[in-house]
């Protein structure tokens, strides 16, 4: 065994899990398809994808003035179209205060909607 698959060894944990023979049997069709190296490729990637999921998103407690001065900075430097959700969740804002500082924009005319 090589220095670098040793060190990997001693860093990687192994955890058994249990499955339904409908859940394995689709893993392996992905595998045979080449979707996957192997079944423990899969699962990695099914925990890796569940952890970004799982990510706490902290929310900053900002006034409403600057709100819309980050809002009005994020839509500068992403033109386009934009959803305020969108732009709630890169901000890390909360989706009330975006929607009303965007309202706010919007009667000042500082943005303007999309077309549908």
């Amino acid at each position: 065994m090589s220095k670098a698959q040793e060190l990997l060894e001693k860093e990687a944990h192994q955890v058994a899990v249990r499955l339904s023979r409908a859940d394995h049997t689709r893993i392996e069709a992905l595998v045979k398809a080449g979707l996957y190296r192997s079944s423990a490729d899969f699962l990695r990637e099914a925990v890796r994808d569940k952890l970004r999921e799982m990510d706490v998103v902290s929310l900053q407690d900002v006034s409403l003035e600057e709100a819309e001065r980050l809002i009005g900075e994020y839509l500068d430097a992403h033109p386009g179209a934009r959803f305020a959700s969108e732009i709630a969740d890169a901000l890390g804002l909360e989706y009330g205060l975006v929607f009303k500082a965007v309202r706010r924009m919007l009667e000042r005319g500082v943005v303007r909607k999309g077309k549908p």
